[in-house]
């Protein structure tokens, strides 16, 4: 009895497998993307820096050129 299965197992296997290759729908062709163009940086990061972390921070901590309130 285990025979016979394995026999019709043996041959029906391979004639899925390669049935199913060939398919009538066509192939899906890949298309390349097209990337996005970069955009712009911010405009803090345009502004000049100071050349080291010390000054940076004395800039950042120092009084602001144009007063917070009206007198």
């Amino acid at each position: 009895m285990l025979k016979p299965i394995r026999l019709a197992c043996a041959i029906a296997l391979p004639l899925l497998i390669c049935g199913s290759q060939f398919s009538s729908t066509p192939r899906i062709q890949p298309v390349a993307a097209q990337c996005q163009p970069v955009p712009a940086p911010a405009a803090w990061f345009m502004e000049a820096r100071a050349p080291d972390l010390a000054q940076r921070t004395l800039n950042e901590l120092s009084e602001s050129p144009m007063p917070a309130t009206e007198e």
